[in-house]
Parts: structure tokens; sequence; C-alpha cells
């Protein structure tokens, strides 16, 4: 068996190697340096070229070794090793081969590294190379008829040689004489070495001293019949080339014992695999020197096993006159084969079979015994051979030879007793062959062919067709009286070599040739690419009629990268292509299955777009410490938007992320009055986009702005403004004088202050007020001025106080000249830890009544104007509110009761008569505490203090208590208890 080697660098991580063995003409061995860190194996993928209709090969191995079989020694293949971890595949192996271009690869090699040396030993006319031929006396041996007995070299040296002659051969004579140098007569022995270790012995006949000795073989066919026979030696890979060198020996040790000549023994052969080839024909050689030269020269073929093709192409090429054949000679097949045909041989070898030519079939190895009794003549007893192994062939030389000389002389004998022979009539003329072969109705799975049938109509019609480039033959067997055929499931645009036989009972005629190619399958039409993005192709196409799916195909081969091809089968006419890299040409390629086969693909290329930046660049709400920056998205694909930013003299810069659907960033902190150069990227899953950039520059630092100066009691006066929104001020500096003087104060106020105390102003003065800021970065902003008069402001006149009751006191007062904006009144008793209460009122009111005052106590009340530059001083008076019991009388009879007796209460309406029941209840802010039942804390509901009272409480209280004279009959004294839903 052949095993071609090739070691191939492949270039990837590490320094993994590639090691492709040819094992067959079908089998390819792969090995590879085992990867490093863990895995799960690896899978193997052995792809057809694409539009193939082989199908590929994919298995998966642990081991980094494994053997694929079933390829085709003439196609190209991809092969792809990927190594498994998890989920996930890496591909570590890519290599394209086709496995006779591996062979020759190897063997080119292999000359190189060993070439040959010329023997020193003679070459001999037998087709043994590099052979000494030495001559052992047996003088007790008769001639003998048995085989060449096989002795090791090695044996030799026990062997006592008692003479020595040496041989040298004339080059182009038909036999080399040698002399020897013995003085009587004796039986020689012969002994051939061979560079295998071997030596074959032929036994001599007697010779005297003056004859010469010829060179002789075990057995001697000594016969003037006229015998065609045809060689038929399988050349395909799986032989091996030093195997087929024991082929050649075989045939030279088998047609040495015959006498070749024209007239009489003729020698042809032809050697086959894919296709068959005739080495020589029948007429070419003439002696047997020439044959056995013929032989020694014999060069191996390789291809594939196709027995039946060869029988035809005996049939057709090497049984015709021209190629040597006789028509009044026996015929002869030896066929030699090592394995099972890959098309079917027996109808060619019956045909042969019925035209009297006899096959004898000899099997090596792994060839198929069935098959070759299918093949071989009868008595297959006589006509099948076969053995192990190829060093066993020489086992077989003597029997066949034997058998083969026992039937030539049976065949002469016949002839010369007048017994019936049957005829050959290879090629009697025009009588016998069909005419005009017309090859029409040519479609893309089928053809039809016609011809016309000759003078003599055939029994049958061999009609045999394959592709030209290589194939598995075909045929068809028709009855002899048609003379049309359709040939159908053919592949699509494949050129087409179709014969057409007529066989006779015992003849076969010329036969008829033609070529033709089948239509291409329909193909999709009006391929065009739509919605291009980054990552993604639509790919649309008219439907081809027939098609049962289309494949597409889109590559793209960036420079020095491995070539990304990606495969997709769709039913319909358009496919969305995803996961594409950007920026990239791919070349895209439909193609419309019908089963197994594929139309010519529809091709275009096409380059996805670039990943997309963003669009119009602008800037907004600029101010001296930020920016806001816009723009438009490109993409829904866009994961991220990234801005950077950098000053001019490059002292600042920063960046910020936003999310991919967002439009702007603001950029902050910025220094004022500086020039800003602004990139925005956007990020996909694939990559970054090419920035798009822009530049702006910064404003001055703004200064506080809407001034205002209000008026205070005294000397005093508050000056506010308002500060930028963005303001990241340090400080406020405030200068302020008289106008006309230079002397002037100032004092520092906080960033984070927008009002300010001015003092030690004087009445009816007007000042200069100036205010500017210094912000984070150092800048100061522009200096802000006003002018403001201080005025003197009259407070309100004649305070008065009256309508004193126990919880409340009424102010008057006479208004000041001036437009007073409100008056602004604050009030507390001077006794007690009750803080200071403040109320506003308007600046048209004249009086004022404070409630909720505490009885029998003195309280301060001032009153001040607010005008709209200021405030005036205030004006101050004092009230005593009125006990409880001021106005009941001692005695219920000495005093009636009278309505005006009854003291005023507030009211949200207005001032009412009655009493306080709450006051009444000791329910006040001062007494409320000690009275159980009643919660520690009141709240103001409606502007009236409110007390809670606790579930289940009861409070009494004689009226006697509140009204001495008591209450009349007419009064109803109505207590409104709201329930709130958490109460106690």
């Amino acid at each position: 068996m052949l095993a071609t080697h090739i070691m191939l660098q492949v270039c990837g991580q590490g320094s993994n190697r590639l090691k492709l063995t040819v094992l067959s003409e079908d089998r390819l061995q792969m090995k590879w340096k085992e990867t490093e860190g863990n895995s799960n194996g690896y899978k193997v993928r052995v792809k057809p070229m694409a539009g193939d209709s082989e199908q590929e090969v994919m298995l998966k191995t642990k081991t980094a070794k494994v053997t694929v079989g079933g390829l085709s020694p003439t196609k190209e293949y991809t092969l792809q090793i990927y190594i498994l971890n998890g989920s996930q595949e890496t591909l570590f192996v890519k290599r394209k081969f086709v496995i006779e271009e591996l062979k020759n690869l190897s063997q080119a090699r292999s000359n190189r590294r060993h070439p040959t040396i010329a023997p020193e030993t003679v070459q001999l006319p037998l087709g043994i190379p590099a052979t000494v031929y030495m001559l052992e006396p047996d003088a007790t041996s008769p001639p003998t008829t048995e085989t060449a007995t096989l002795i090791r070299r090695d044996d030799m040296d026990k062997k006592r040689l008692k003479t020595t002659v040496s041989k040298v051969v004339s080059e182009g004579a038909p036999e080399a004489e040698t002399t020897s140098m013995l003085a009587t007569p004796t039986t020689m022995k012969m002994t051939v070495l061979s560079s295998e270790g071997f030596r074959i012995d032929y036994l001599d006949q007697e010779k005297t001293t003056s004859e010469s000795l010829r060179e002789a073989s075990p057995i001697h066919c000594d016969t003037s019949a006229m015998i065609d026979i045809i060689l038929l030696v399988d050349g395909s890979w799986s032989i091996g080339r030093n195997n087929f060198g024991l082929i050649r020996e075989f045939l030279a040790s088998l047609v040495a014992p015959f006498n070749i000549a024209q007239d009489k023994i003729r020698v042809g052969l032809s050697q086959y695999s894919s296709d068959p080839r005739t080495e020589w024909d029948l007429n070419t050689y003439s002696t047997r020197y020439e044959v056995l030269e013929a032989l020694r020269s014999l060069r191996y073929k390789g291809g594939n096993t196709f027995t039946g093709l060869a029988l035809t192409h005996v049939l057709e090429q090497n049984l015709k006159a021209e190629a040597g054949a006789r028509p009044e000679a026996t015929k002869l097949i030896i066929l030699l084969t090592d394995g099972k045909s890959q098309d079917d041989a027996t109808p060619a070898a019956q045909t042969l079979k019925n035209m009297g030519i006899e096959i004898f079939a000899v099997g090596v190895k792994n060839a198929d015994e069935a098959e070759l009794r299918h093949v071989a003549s009868d008595p297959l007893e006589m006509t099948v051979y076969n053995v192990l192994d190829f060093p066993l062939l020489s086992s077989l030389v003597g029997r066949l030879t034997r058998v083969l000389c026992a039937r030539i002389k049976e065949k002469n004998k016949d002839e010369s007793t007048g017994k019936t022979v049957k005829a050959v009539p290879v090629n009697v003329g025009t009588r016998l062959s069909p005419t005009n072969l017309v090859l029409k109705e040519v479609t893309s799975r089928s053809l039809r062919l016609t011809w016309n049938p000759p003078e003599i109509p055939p029994k049958k019609y061999r009609v045999v067709y394959y592709p030209s480039r290589g194939g598995i033959p075909k045929e068809v067997v028709l009855d002899g009286a048609v003379s049309t055929a359709q040939l159908v499931n053919l592949t699509s645009h494949t050129e087409y070599l179709v014969s057409v036989f007529p066989i006779y009972e015992n003849a076969v005629g010329d036969g008829l040739r033609g070529i033709t190619s089948t239509l291409p399958l329909s193909a999709p039409a009006s391929l065009r690419v739509s919605e291009i993005s980054h990552n993604s192709l639509r790919l649309s196409w008219e439907p081809a009629d027939g098609a049962t799916q289309y494949l597409i195909l889109c590559s793209s081969a960036p420079s020095g990268a491995e070539d990304d091809t990606k495969e997709v089968k769709v039913e319909k006419t358009e496919v969305l292509l995803n996961g594409l890299s950007p920026n990239t040409e791919y070349s895209l390629a439909v193609y419309a299955l019908y089963g197994e086969d594929a139309s010519d693909p529809a091709s275009v290329q096409e380059t996805t777009l670039a990943l997309g930046p963003p669009k119009h660049l602008r800037f907004s709400n600029i101010n001296h410490a930020s920016v806001r920056v816009n723009w438009e998205v490109a993409s829904h694909a866009v994961k991220t938007h990234r801005v950077t930013y950098v000053s001019s003299q490059g002292s600042n810069s920063g960046g910020v992320d936003v999310p991919g659907n967002a439009s702007y960033a603001v950029l902050k902190p910025l220094s004022s009055m500086t020039q800003y150069f602004v990139s925005v990227v956007s990020i996909y899953d694939e990559g970054d986009s090419f920035p798009v950039t822009g530049n702006v520059t910064t404003l001055k630092v703004p200064p506080p702005s809407h001034l205002k100066v209000t008026e205070l009691p005294g000397e005093e006066a508050r000056l506010e403004w308002e500060a930028s929104a963005e303001a990241d001020i340090v400080v406020y500096q405030i200068q302020w004088s008289v106008v006309g003087e230079e002397k002037a104060q100032e004092l520092s106020v906080a960033g984070n202050l927008a009002s300010s105390l001015l003092s030690g102003l004087k009445k009816n003065t007007e000042y200069q007020i100036s205010i500017w800021a210094y912000y984070k970065d150092g800048a100061r902003s522009d200096i802000v001025s006003l002018r403001h008069r201080i005025t003197a402001k009259n407070p309100p006149t004649h305070l008065v106080v009256d309508s004193e009751t126990p919880s409340s006191l009424q102010i008057h007062w006479n208004p000041p000249d001036g437009a007073v904006q409100h008056y602004r009144l604050t009030y507390a008793p001077e006794s007690g830890n009750k803080h200071q209460e403040m109320i506003t009122v308007s600046g048209r009111s004249r009086s004022v009544t404070l409630h909720s005052l505490l009885p029998n106590r003195l309280y301060t009340v001032t009153v001040s104007a607010v005008y709209a530059t200021g405030e005036s001083d205030p004006a101050s008076v004092a009230g005593h509110t009125a006990s409880i019991l001021a106005r009941l009388p001692t005695t219920r009879e000495s005093v009636s009761f009278r309505n005006e007796d009854c003291p005023f209460i507030d009211s949200t309406e207005d001032s009412l008569q009655g009493f306080d029941m709450m006051e009444a209840f000791g329910l006040t802010e001062k007494g409320y505490a000690s009275i159980k039942g009643v919660a520690m804390e009141p709240y103001i509901f409606l502007g009236a203090h409110i007390y809670t009272l606790f579930k289940d409480i009861q409070l009494t209280q004689k009226t006697s208590e509140v009204f001495a004279s008591g209450i009349p009959s007419e009064y109803t004294i109505t207590f409104l208890l709201r329930l709130l839903p958490e109460s106690p």
C-alpha cells in the first residue's frame, strides 16, 4: 500500500505541525501536534469545493489523529481542524489539498532525497533490477520443470560456489551469452540475485563447453501458435509504488517462458485506474527481450479502480486490427487487480467472453474473489488466482505459466486438427457499426442520443457515459432493435463522453462516440443588496424554477487574515446576513439547490458600512464653566458615546460616557474664556467609530445680578443679589462708599450666600455700592455697581391699646407719610417664657387685634412701617390683658344678666360677645397640660389652638365658675367634638 508522507508547517499558535499521509487513492490520514491546555477534543471538517455534489465529511476525535476515506484523488478539499473547549470551537488548522498533488509532491521530494544510483552489477532483460547471475554445477540434478526457488541472500554464503561466470549483456541483443569455464558437460543452476534480497534459480539444459549458455526459465513454452495476450494491470493508489515493482517482476517471470514474435505470440499491456491507458499495443514489440525491457520501465499510474471501464478499453482499443490484433489469433486477457472495482465489470467481461476471448483473473490482497470469478472464463479453477499479499505473487508464476502454456497448446492443436474455433471478428467493417450519433434534448439533468443502426442489426447496444474530467462510468444495455436512448440523472453543467457499441453474438462493432455538456442548473437572477449596515446585509433575488433551497456563501479575506466564509441555506428568496465585520468588502454568492446539485452562482460584491460616528455635532448652553455637546445618533446599535475634551493649552482635559441612545452630554467643570477641542466617538459591539470633532470657547465668568438694597432700621441695609445657576463662586467682594468720597468700606462674603448686611450707613445719604465674584478657577467677574440713597423712614404714631380682654388686645395707630407697603408688629408678654411673635398687616390698616393672649398679662407691642426702600424705626406701646373673672359679679342676685356684660372674643368673622369655653375649662396654653385626659402637645387648626382629649374622659366645670350670675336659660352652650381615627 502506498504511503505518501508530507510534512507541512502550519502558521498558528506556537509551532504546530500538520502531517498528511496518503494511505490509498481515496484515504488520507491527518496528524497534528497536541494542543497545550485543557480541551474537549477536536472537530475535523473535510469539505469539497463549493457547488460539488459530494457530501462534506465532519467528525470529532479525542486524539490528534484521524483517517478520512471515500475521497476523490483529483478533487480539491478544504481541511479544517477545530479545538473544542466546552461549547466554543477555535480554528486550529486550515489547509486545502488534492490527494494527487500530495502524492506527486511527496514523490518529488523522495527523489531529491534518494536519487537512483546505477548499480555496479549488470541490468538483465528480465525486468528484475540489480541482479547477478551465478552458475552452480549440479551433476546429480536432472532438468526440472518446477517453479523458480526463492532463497534468501543471507543463505547464499552457506553454499560453495564451484564456478563463477561473468555475464555481459549486449545492448539491444535478444539474448545474452555466457562464457563457461567448465571442462566437462554438466547441468547448471542459474541463480538470479535481486535487489530485494532474493535469488531466482533457473535450471538450464545440459550444454557442452563449446555451446553458449542461454538464459533459461523453469518452463519453456515452445509453441508456434498465434496468440494475442493482453496484460490488463491495476495501477490504482491502493497498490503502492513498491508493490508495483513486485507486479513488474511477476509479469516478467510470467511472459519469459513464451516464444514472443510477430508471427507467434504477441503481448500488449494496458494499465488502468480512473481511466485506462494503453502502455503498448500488440504490434509494438516483436521479441521477448523488448517486452521484458518494457516491463522493467513500466511506470506506476495511480488513481481509482474501474475494472469495467478497463475491460471496455481492451475491447474498443487493444483488440483492433490497427493495434496489432489478428482475427485468426487466439486471444487471452490476463487481469491483475488488488481491489474491488468501483464500477460493474461483469457486463464488459461477459461481452469479451461471448466473443471467445478467454480471461484470466489474478487477485492480490484486497481483491474481491467473487468479482474475479464473475470476470474470469470457465473453468474457474484454472482461470482465477488470488494471493494474500504482493510478495506471494511469485508463487503463482509456475502454475499460471503451465496453465497458460497448456491452453495455448490446446488451442494450437485444435487449429492444426481442423476443429472449429470461434472467430473473433473485432472489426469487420461498417456493416456492424452504427452511424450518425446525435446528442440532443440536452437539459441540466438529462440528454437524448440517437443513431442510425448498422446494416446488420446487433443483438444489443451498450451505451457507456461518464464525465470527461473523471468519474464513475455508467452504462445502459438496450435491445438491438432501438436506436435512441434517454440518459437521466446526470450532473448539471458537466461535459460527458458518450459511447454506443453494437454487441453481436460473436463480435462487437465499432462504437460511436460523442461529447456534450449538460446545461447549468437555473441560477438565481437579479441578485441585489439592500439594507446595508455596519454588520448586516440583506440579499434578495428572483426565484429559480424547481429549486428546493438556496445556498448563500458570504466570504471576506482581509489582508493577512484567514478566509472567513459563512454558509446559509434558506428556502425563501431573501436573507439577512448578520454578524458581519464593519467596513469590509464581502463576496456574496447565491446558489440554487436542486436536491444534492447546485446551480452556478449569482454573485455580487458589497462593502458593509463603517461604524457610524455621531452626526451634526453642535454646542449649546455655553457658559464660563460648562458646555452642552449635542449630536444625532447614527445607529440604534450604538452601545455608548464617549465624549472627550482638552483645552487648547492641554492643561484641562476630561471625558464622559453616556448611553447609546443619548444625544447630548454636559462637559464640566471647564475654565472660563478657554478654547476646548471636543471629540465624540460612538462605541459598538464591533468596535469604535471614527471620531467627530469640534471646538468651542467658554464664556467669561458672570458677575452677580439683580442687586437690591433693602434699608433696615438703624444704620443698616441689606444688599441682595442673584448668582449664576452654574456658579462655582468661592467668595464675593462688596465695597460701598459715600458718593464723592474716596474712603470706602469693604467686606468678603462666602460664595454660597446671596445677601449681606451693610452697616454704618447714614440717613439721607447716597452710597455707591459695588460687588464682584471670585471663581474656583481663579477668574474674577466684572464689577457690578449701583447707587442708593439712604432715606429716613417715618414710623406710625399715636399707638393706643384698648378693648382688653383676658385673651386679646386691640392696637390702633396713625399712619406716617409715605407709601407704606405693610406694617410689621411684634409682641410678647413681659413675664413668662413665651417667645416673641410677629404678624404683618396691610399698609392700609389702622388697627389690629392680637388674639390668643394670656389673661392678666402685660404685653409690649412694637409697630414699624415697611417701605419699598426699607423699614422705619419701630414705635412701641404696652397693654395689659384682663383677668378671667374681672367682669363677673360677686353674687347672682346682685347683678342681672346683661348682654353687654359678655366679653368680646375673637372669631373668623369678627369680634363676638361671649365666653371662651376652652379657656373656661382650663384648656389654655399654660394650663392644659395639668388637666387629666388632655394630650400634652397642642396643634393649630384654622388659626386656633386645638387640644386632644383621650377617650372616655369627662371634663366638668360649673357655669357659676365661668359667670357668677349664671347663664340664662335662653342661652344654649354647644360643644363640637371631632373624633380623629387615631385618637388615643
